[in-house]
């Protein structure tokens, strides 16, 4: 594969909607500061999560007019033919911004990724398409039968190794080699460079035989089988997938109702907002965001944001005391939260919205 365009000068947005300004000079300091031996960026599918597999590596940037130009290195041979093919026609940098605690290069943008798009749309368009060097558009001449059977069993295996690599990347090399293991891809790529080697015939022949056209039908045939083998056992690890992620989203409401109503019943969190703090808990994703937390640095997804800020309320305080005479016994805290609890829902039948603090006032006041 030849160096090709990843980004150019100009305001872009990103994928969260922010607008970036890149002059000329700061894609001159990309370039210039990009030490694979510092960080290597890979080249990779889309803009995936740390641990997806790389498909190739960035090897140089440099700065050409106006835009941002990799060289690669080490790609992955079944990527670099999809990207052949046009399969992935689109290319998407991503950058750590100055302030991220993971840039290498702090002060200054760093390239992080290259992602191949396929049917996505980049963020900067105009980029010129990806170009393969012209020695490696080999033709190879050999018999018919043998040629189609060797390609079948090629295909065949580079279709299996991208699903096991999938596997792997989501599930764990145990799980990949429960369903695929490594060695009967191996096998099948095998038998394809087995009769790619086979020598070609030196005179041309017009033998023919039923046993011929048998065998290649059985080849055929295996192929065909093994293809819908792959796509079932495809179609069942995505259900299987979809499961796992459905009954973990349960899990995890569950346990934000549960949390929600602790905080209420404590006093923490007034009864009023309990439905809609559970509404917002269910709507926070996992991604991390990072802060700082007494002049530490701290990465926490927004769901635990939500729980230590929730955490950290103060406890409405009643003043003066709340059990005299010969009336209830306010003294014993459970008491007193279900009484506040009674309070605010026989307050809320009269159109009255009353926080905790509130409530535990009106209590004192009965005395």
């Amino acid at each position: 594969m030849k160096p090709f365009e990843i980004f150019r000068s100009g305001t872009h947005a990103d994928n969260r909607g922010r607008s970036f300004t890149f002059s000329d000079d700061d894609l001159g300091a990309i370039a210039a500061s990009y030490d694979p031996a510092l960080s290597h960026a890979p080249i990779v599918v889309g803009h995936p999560k740390q641990d997806a597999p790389a498909y190739g590596w960035v090897k140089s940037i440099s700065f050409q007019d106006g835009r941002l130009v990799v060289e690669p290195e080490d790609l992955e041979s079944q990527f670099a033919d999809l990207v052949r093919n046009g399969r992935f026609r689109q290319r998407s940098a991503s950058f750590f911004t100055p302030d991220h605690p993971n840039n290498p290069t702090p002060g200054r943008y760093y390239l992080r990724h290259v992602g191949f798009l396929g049917a996505a749309a980049p963020a900067v368009k105009g980029l010129k398409a990806v170009e393969f060097c012209d020695d490696e558009a080999l033709v190879e001449f050999q018999d018919a039968d043998i040629a189609r059977a060797a390609w079948g069993f090629e295909t065949l295996s580079k279709i299996i190794r991208g699903f096991r690599d999938f596997v792997v990347a989501e599930k764990g090399i145990d799980v990949a080699d429960a369903i695929v293991p490594a060695w009967q891809i191996d096998q099948i790529a095998e038998t394809a460079q087995q009769l790619r080697d086979q020598p070609l015939l030196t005179e041309p022949t017009t033998s023919y035989s039923d046993e011929d056209d048998t065998m290649s039908q059985e080849m055929l045939a295996e192929i065909q089988r093994r293809e819908a083998d792959l796509a079932a056992r495809e179609a069942s690890f995505a259900d299987q997938q979809q499961a796992d992620l459905q009954a973990r989203k349960t899990a995890r409401c569950a346990d934000d109702a549960a949390f929600v109503t602790t905080m209420v019943e404590t006093g923490r969190l007034p009864v009023g907002l309990k439905d809609l703090a559970t509404a917002l808990f269910a709507d926070l994703d996992a991604e991390t965001i990072s802060f700082s937390d007494g002049g530490e640095g701290r990465q926490l997804s927004p769901r635990d944001v939500l729980r230590q800020l929730i955490e950290r309320l103060p406890l409405p305080v009643a003043q003066g005391e709340l059990a005299t005479g010969d009336g209830p016994d306010f003294s014993d805290p459970v008491h007193v939260a279900s009484a506040i609890t009674t309070e605010i829902e026989t307050a809320r039948t009269r159109g009255e919205q009353l926080s905790a603090a509130e409530a535990g006032m009106r209590l004192t006041r009965r005395r």
